[in-house]
């Protein structure tokens, strides 16, 4: 299990990074307002709560939904059928122009003002209802459950992986909670700074992803029509 726990280390973190643009303005007004570590935890516990829960849940139930999607996947990995190959060209046409499309268009201002005298369980709620808009593209969450399935491990085993694999995922809201009630006041200058880290480079980080992932699938398709796919099986 030790292996395991080595290994959803860094893909927990990793999906760390799509819950932090979403929380950095909430935590900011947070922190800057009364019982600021009080009203922070309840939010990233309201997030820590339903993340957890939903994997429990699909642990639970859908398991053998999971060993069918893995069974399509080897196949699809292996021999793919002409239609599939053209749907993934196509898929992999639209993910480089989404992503051009993201590093040519104005970007636009989402940012949500709340209110500094959010209570805490108005913060836990909140912090809930993050996890529910992120869960539909928390792909590394289903590959993290995947990879505890396929394990020899015992019920209780797999709920502490899980709820693992979930404190690291919030661990860098947690850090930023940590530095921002350490650093009071000081802390604003920082937390500013993360948020302008976000706002000049996320976007531009998630085009460059989109465009490689697009151009790779684009190659690869082609590759299996021509009979060289780019990684060969």
């Amino acid at each position: 299990m030790f292996e395991l726990l080595t290994i959803l280390t860094p893909i927990g973190l990793l999906d760390s990074t799509s819950m932090v643009p979403l929380c950095i303005v909430i935590l900011m007004v947070l922190l800057a307002g009364p019982s600021p570590v009080f009203r922070s935890s309840a939010l990233i516990l309201g997030i820590f709560v339903v993340s957890f829960a939903c994997g429990v849940l699909i642990l639970l139930g859908l398991q053998s939904a999971l060993d069918e999607i893995h069974t399509y996947l080897e196949r699809l990995w292996k021999d793919p059928e002409t239609e599939e190959v053209l749907i993934q060209i196509v898929l992999g046409a639209v993910l480089c122009a989404f992503g051009l499309r993201m590093t040519t268009g104005s970007k636009k201002r989402a940012d949500k003002t709340v209110a500094s005298g959010m209570t805490a369980f108005q913060a836990l709620l909140a912090g809930g209802g993050l996890a529910i808009v992120g869960l539909p593209g928390a792909v590394p969450y289903f590959a993290a459950i995947d990879l505890t399935l396929r394990e020899d491990l015992a019920l209780a085993q797999q709920l502490f992986v899980l709820g693992y694999y979930n404190i690291v995922f919030v661990s860098p809201l947690i850090v930023i909670v940590v530095l921002g009630s350490a650093l009071g006041e000081r802390s604003q200058g920082a937390l500013d700074g993360v948020k302008r880290f976000f706002d000049r480079w996320g976007q531009k980080v998630i085009a460059v992803l989109l465009v490689t992932l697009g151009a790779i699938l684009i190659v690869d398709g082609f590759g299996w029509l021509f009979g060289h796919p780019l990684i060969p099986v």
